[in-house]
């Protein structure tokens, strides 16, 4: 008789355990799948921090901060792959499906799974239902660019459509600004494609940009960046402040577009054709660094 009502307890109690496992399992938001250097993990900025090594498993809204000289990568609920460069602060609602990026720079790749996930910092929200892009914010400034797919960034209540091979970068107090950059230069450069083993969940949309990229450039509608990496707006004109060529998400060419001091030396234009016009639209192809 003991021994039933042993055995009975024992059910019972591996019972609880693995229902409280199921729960755990269910509240996580994020897996650390990869660390590098400096990584810690904490509730809130303002509580105890603690080291976030490969294998760590974040609670829903919980952040992840990396150091100088680090990075990360992580697998969010929803299957979603995002890298962490250094000196970024990040963390993800699972229940609200929102990453938040507080500062820093941050790569995604989100299966297309037709399920819309929010990206948001203090002045640009992006919603995104299938693609791989990135975003850094340093200071006010902000830089959000797709490698494949398309997204909607909105800015005081006003939206902007982003595709494949285009940034928007914005600093409050001066005009939104939409640039086409360098895709396969920004795969073959960026450190948080580079420093990382493993593939991204849309490997084969990314592959096909590169090859329609290539495609674009070897049919004269792209020309590529030259030195200075010179970025130009839609206007085909240098902007008036000066940008840095960015040649990775997040990590740019010490490089910047200061206006040609001689007349002689202009920036290289694209080639552009009269309408009716080839897709893409010219409009949309400056001598742009990505």
């Amino acid at each position: 008789m003991n021994t039933v009502k042993t055995k009975l307890f024992l059910s019972i109690a591996a019972g609880v355990l693995l229902l409280a496992g199921r729960s755990f399992a269910a509240g996580s938001a994020a897996t650390v799948t990869e660390a590098v250097n400096q990584v810690d993990h904490g509730l809130t900025q303002s509580t105890e921090t603690h080291p976030a090594p490969k294998g760590t498993v974040l609670a829903d809204g919980e952040y992840l901060k990396t150091g100088v000289k680090s990075r990360a990568e992580l697998e969010l609920a929803n299957k979603t792959i995002t890298r962490l460069g250094a000196n970024t602060i990040f963390n993800y609602s699972a229940a609200d499906n929102q990453v938040d990026l507080q500062t820093g720079t941050l790569l995604f790749s989100k299966p297309k799974d037709e399920k819309p996930m929010t990206i948001k910092t203090a002045a640009v929200t992006a919603a995104i239902v299938g693609t791989t892009g990135f975003i850094q914010k340093q200071g006010k400034s902000i830089v959000f660019g797709l490698i494949e797919g398309s997204a909607t960034a909105t800015i005081d209540g006003v939206d902007f459509t982003i595709h494949a091979g285009q940034l928007l970068k914005f600093t409050p107090g001066s005009p939104p600004q939409i640039l086409s950059f360098d895709v396969p230069l920004l795969l073959a450069t960026s450190p948080l494609i580079t420093k990382f083993p493993h593939n991204l969940p849309n490997e084969k949309y990314i592959n096909r940009e590169i090859a329609e990229y290539n495609d674009l450039v070897g049919r004269g509608f792209i020309q590529p960046p030259k030195d200075p990496f010179y970025l130009l707006n839609f206007a085909g004109y240098p902007p008036t402040f000066p940008l840095p060529g960015f040649d990775s998400a997040g990590q740019a060419l010490d490089k910047f577009n200061h206006p040609p001091s001689d007349d002689t030396q202009q920036p290289p234009q694209p080639p552009c054709c009269h309408p009716p016009c080839c897709h893409p639209p010219c409009g949309n192809f400056g001598n742009q660094e990505g």
